[in-house]
């Protein structure tokens, strides 16, 4: 048996196995792919597309906002910009995105004059160096006004975040591709046993003698099941007492029934035959229920049971009393079980059949281990939602409420009883032309019971 576990810990240890797994992930895709390049631009495409001259290039946008950008000035990018686009220096501004890693110097007018430039010949060579082919500077926003006092603007279109995005998804991704397994099997471990327990409690009643409840699982679903499997032993053992009970009862009544007979046998007719018809009619019941609770109450004596022969040995009593039983079958099926509770089911089924049709036909055949035994009549039938509560014990059709075809409700119940200690099953199905069939599958190997 596997150690028990709670829920809240099998819960609570998923939760931060993969709070652990979807972190290690991430900081092992991020730590592993190189961080995105600082974003860079080329001033004649910035130039060129805040004067409109053409469509922005890639990487770039143009918007438009109220106040000049803020940031730290790039006066000679200013200067270039003013000077390409004939427009006054105060109309222009340019700053950098965020402060160069590098420093960017110009060369100062005194150090230009040393050297024997002018202030014109310092200006066109900056202006000539910030416009090589190829040379790109860090992102920057390149800014001039508008005669309605906004500004238009130039800048990068994504400051290096597409690739952050790209990464965060992958790690996502992988996460989640480590997590599925691991978090399938967890919930499939919790979700199984309570699936069977399910499953079991579903075929659960007080006939059944071969389902065990399981008690498995996490702690919680243990004690579930456990407490299902106490509440079903008390509810069998309550019964068994009720069908003991009940059996006492039936056995008592024998005796003054016998003395009630015996004083109306010497009554005056035509009362004597009601009488001793009533008391007869009584008999018969009281014997169904006896024959009911010892079945119930005795343990099944297991030997080889032809069940070929035994069918056809029941329709030849019953031809002689002048009903008409068929046996069409097998040449020999046989398997181990109780032959006086498998005689008094099958009897049962015969019994019930003949009282509501003129002709009964038992067909028996073996598959796939198992044998099916089905008795059919052409008579009214049943309607499919009063089945499931005819197979329970003093349970009648209305139409079945006279003195001809009266019982005690237990043909039935006896047989789907007895089917179920077998390890078998009992089932009303419509016959195809009109009436009833009723299947009694029977395993051919002895199967467990409690």
């Amino acid at each position: 048996m596997s150690r028990p576990y709670g829920i809240l810990a099998v819960v609570g240890g998923l939760a931060l196995a993969t709070l652990l797994l979807a972190q290690t992930v991430g900081f092992a895709v991020v730590g592993w792919w190189p961080a995105p390049p600082a974003p860079t631009m080329l001033a004649t495409e910035a130039i060129a597309a805040l004067a409109g001259d053409a469509p922005p290039a890639p990487g770039l946008r143009v918007w438009s906002q109220a106040d000049a950008p803020d940031g730290t000035p790039a006066p000679w990018l200013a200067d270039l910009a003013a000077h390409r686009l004939q427009r006054p220096a105060t109309q222009v501004r340019a700053v950098w995105r965020q402060a160069p890693e590098v420093t960017i110097q110009v060369v100062d007018a005194g150090q230009l004059a040393a050297a024997g430039q002018t202030d014109a010949l310092r200006q066109a060579s900056v202006r000539a160096a910030l416009t090589t082919a190829g040379l790109r500077l860090p992102a920057f926003e390149l800014a001039v006004a508008r005669p309605d006092g906004t500004w238009r603007v130039v800048g990068t279109a994504d400051p290096g975040r597409g690739q952050w995005r790209l990464q965060v998804l992958l790690a996502l991704a992988l996460a989640a591709l480590l997590i599925a397994p691991m978090t399938w099997w967890l919930a499939r471990r919790l979700t199984l046993p309570l699936r069977r327990l399910a499953d079991a409690s579903a075929q659960m009643d007080l006939g059944t003698r071969a389902h065990p409840v399981p008690v498995e699982g996490a702690r919680e679903v243990r004690v579930l099941g456990q407490a299902i499997a106490d509440a079903h032993l008390r509810l069998r053992a309550q019964a068994d007492d009720v069908t003991a009970m009940l059996a006492a009862v039936a056995h008592d009544l024998r005796t003054p029934l016998t003395g009630l007979r015996l004083r109306a046998e010497s009554a005056s007719s035509p009362d004597r035959e009601r009488m001793v018809a009533d008391i007869e009619r009584m008999q018969a019941m009281i014997a169904q229920v006896l024959a009911y609770a010892q079945g119930e109450i005795a343990p099944l004596q297991r030997e080889p049971v032809d069940l070929v022969a035994l069918a056809h040995e029941l329709a030849t009593s019953a031809r002689s009393q002048g009903q008409h039983v068929r046996v069409q079958g097998d040449t020999q099926a046989t398997l181990q079980g109780d032959a006086l509770a498998l005689r008094r089911a099958l009897s049962n089924l015969i019994d019930n059949a003949v009282r509501y049709a003129s002709a009964v036909e038992v067909l028996i055949h073996e598959s796939d281990g198992r044998l099916r035994i089905d008795v059919a009549d052409r008579g009214p039938g049943i309607p499919a939602a009063a089945r499931a509560r005819l197979v329970q014990p003093f349970q009648r059709m209305e139409h079945s409420r006279n003195r001809e075809t009266g019982g005690a409700g237990l043909g039935l119940a006896v047989a789907r009883s007895v089917a179920e200690r077998h390890g078998g099953m009992l089932e009303l199905h419509e016959r195809e032309g009109g009436g009833l069939l009723a299947r009694m599958v029977l395993p051919l190997t002895e199967q467990p019971h409690l």
